[in-house]
């Protein structure tokens, strides 16, 4: 048995990739998720010059549907949509489309997002199951509360740069289908030379604890692990969310199921139950802010000016309109 076999009898394995080649080595997949970064990475490749230019093609057929977007927008969404229904053939479930980030603060334009997002994949593929589709939102108050509109509407979302507490505490409360923590800090795995010596695994645990004994059925997605062995010590969450290489590591080692158990941070039944004590901010942002605030070590990690999660993936967005405008 390898360690990838190994934690799939622990924990729902999603690729956090685009490429279908990848895909199709190393399934099967539950879930498939994508950002700005893996879009543009993968639109950068010559192989899809022809969905770049279709894009835009569609973009000056249907762009009177969509009033106040630029052109360049609206071609990026048609790509990162088109991309995700394509390489929903490697997996089993959803598939997870992150919104314009610029749109972090803006709750009335994560709401609109997520209903384009329907909108555009029924237009690529009338048949495809928009069930299917969910949409990653920052972990803002703004985000949150577009979640909480989209759920009530029946589009699925899941909270994403998750990086405190009481962020988690809120996306479960809006009712997102589940939220991804971020255990390292994003910098770390955008340029391979920032250090991160903090990184949140107990997160991790502490928010999945809190949901089971709360009743609430958002699930706990893991991500930003920098290796294997520390994919292992989150052996257990409900999902993790993995990149192709460390799924590649993960299959060409053998397990020894008695140890990896051992170094799982949930090989204790009781983890994580010290937080479980009901709270709630959905009504209350000035508390959601306070709390934010007095969990130094995410905030720091979450704040635009020092550690830049939502900041990358908007610099990210900009490459890729930039890339629409040269067609």
């Amino acid at each position: 048995m390898s360690q990838l076999d190994y934690l799939r009898l622990k924990t729902q394995v999603d690729l956090d990739t685009l490429d279908l080649e990848a895909g199709a080595k190393l399934g099967p997949f539950a879930d498939l998720t994508s950002n700005q970064w893996e879009t543009y990475t993968e639109l950068c490749k010559p192989e899809h010059r022809d969905l770049i230019v279709r894009s835009v093609e569609l973009t000056k057929e249907h762009r009177h549907r969509f009033p106040g977007l630029s052109k360049e927008e609206i071609a990026v969404e048609f790509c990162m949509v088109k991309l995700s229904l394509v390489a929903s053939q490697c997996v089993t479930g959803s598939v997870h489309i992150m919104a314009n980030p610029l749109y972090a603060h803006s709750t009335q334009k994560i709401v609109e997002t997520g209903k384009r997002f329907h909108q555009l994949a029924r237009i690529l593929e009338p048949a495809f199951d928009t069930s299917r589709i969910v949409m990653k939102v920052p972990a803002t108050w703004e985000g949150l509360q577009g979640c909480r509109e989209l759920n009530e509407l029946g589009i699925k979302t899941l909270a994403t740069t998750v990086f405190t507490f009481a962020q988690a505490v809120l996306a479960g409360e809006v009712g997102c289908t589940s939220i991804s923590p971020f255990v390292h800090d994003l910098k770390l795995h955008i340029d391979g030379q920032t250090i991160d010596d903090d990184p949140i695994f107990d997160l991790v645990v502490k928010a999945q604890a809190y949901y089971k004994a709360s009743g609430i059925k958002t699930m706990v997605k893991a991500c930003a692990v920098f290796d294997a062995a520390e994919a292992l010590q989150l052996a257990g969450v409900d999902a993790f969310t993995l990149p192709a290489e460390i799924i590649q590591q993960l299959a060409n080692k053998k397990a020894d199921a008695e140890q990896l158990m051992n170094q799982s941070m949930f090989s204790n039944p009781s983890v994580g139950m010290d937080y479980v004590k009901p709270l709630s901010f959905v009504c209350e942002e000035a508390k959601f802010r306070d709390a934010m605030a007095n969990e130094g070590r995410g905030l720091e990690k979450t704040d635009e000016a020092c550690h830049p999660a939502i900041a990358i993936f908007s610099s990210f967005q900009k490459e890729l309109e930039d890339l629409m405008k040269e067609m």
